[in-house]
């Protein structure tokens, strides 16, 4: 029986790379332990860094999502929203 490490599941569960999953894995434990990321991992664009961002600002995948209202659809109460009409 194979034993898969916390990357290996976050990789195939996701359709990420190992570096991104390291990445996630690393900036989460370094959000628990209250340590600033390094410039690094701030502006990087390589996978691992999107990753480290991710886990760090509590972030999930990058999968769209539905809106809760259609664009383009007008809201039923409009004053609701401080507008009149």
């Amino acid at each position: 029986m194979k034993v898969l490490s916390k990357v290996d599941v976050l990789a195939q569960g996701n359709g990420w790379s190992n570096a991104r999953a390291q990445g996630f894995v690393d900036g989460e434990m370094a959000r628990r332990r209250g340590t600033a990321p390094s410039i690094y991992a701030r502006v990087g664009i390589d996978d691992y860094c999107m990753g480290f961002r991710a886990g760090y600002y509590v972030r999930g995948t990058s999968q769209a999502k539905a809106a809760a209202t259609p664009v383009g659809m007008r809201l039923k109460n409009a004053a609701a929203m401080g507008r009149d009409g």
